[in-house]
C-alpha cells in the first residue's frame, strides 16, 4: 500500500495528526490513482473501518444511520485516527482493505452492518453501500478484506 500521497506534498496515509496539518475536506492524490480525504474524527476510527464523512468532513465509524442520512463514505485504510484527531479516508482505488463481518462474501453487494464501521453482504434491516466491493470472501472470522472503492455512498439518499 503506498503511504505517501501524491498531491497534497507530504501527505501521508499511514499517519493521524493531532492538529490539521492540511484543510478538512482537502482531497489527496494518490500515485496510483486513488484519492483520499482529509478528515477530522468526530470518534475513534479502527484502522480500515469503514467510515461515515457528514458535510463538515468530520468522520466517524461508519452506521446505518449515518448512511441513511447520505454521509460520504471512505475507508481508514491506514491507520486509526483517534476521536478528536486528523486523518486520511480513502475515497477511490484499490490494493487497500476495510473491515468486514464473518464470512462476509467477495464481490458481492456490501451493506452498514450493527457493528460501526464493519461492512457486511447481509441485507437485514441495513443500508446498501454502492461503489465498494471486497475481492476475497472473509474466512469466517471477520477481517479487513482487500476491496475496491469507487466513491463508496448510500443508496438512500
Amino acid at each position: 500500500m503506498a503511504s505517501n500521497i501524491q498531491s497534497p506534498i507530504g501527505a501521508k496515509l499511514d499517519r493521524s495528526d493531532s492538529a490539521a496539518t492540511f484543510a478538512v475536506g482537502q482531497k489527496g492524490v494518490l500515485p496510483d490513482g486513488g484519492e483520499a480525504v482529509y478528515i477530522s474524527a468526530s470518534s475513534a476510527i479502527a484502522v480500515n473501518d469503514a467510515v461515515g464523512i457528514d458535510e463538515n468532513f468530520a468522520g466517524a465509524p461508519i452506521t446505518k444511520a449515518m448512511a441513511d442520512d447520505g454521509w460520504n463514505v471512505g475507508v481508514a485504510a491506514d491507520v486509526a485516527i483517534g476521536s478528536g484527531e486528523y486523518g486520511w479516508a480513502r475515497t477511490r482505488g484499490s490494493n487497500f482493505n476495510v473491515n468486514v463481518l464473518a464470512s462476509c462474501a467477495a464481490d458481492a453487494v456490501l451493506y452498514t452492518s450493527a457493528t460501526a464501521g464493519k461492512l457486511d453482504d447481509a441485507s437485514s434491516s441495513q443500508t446498501k453501500i454502492d461503489g465498494i466491493v471486497i475481492v476475497t470472501a472473509d474466512g469466517g472470522s471477520g477481517s479487513a478484506i482487500e476491496c475496491i472503492a469507487t466513491y463508496p455512498k448510500s443508496t438512500t439518499f
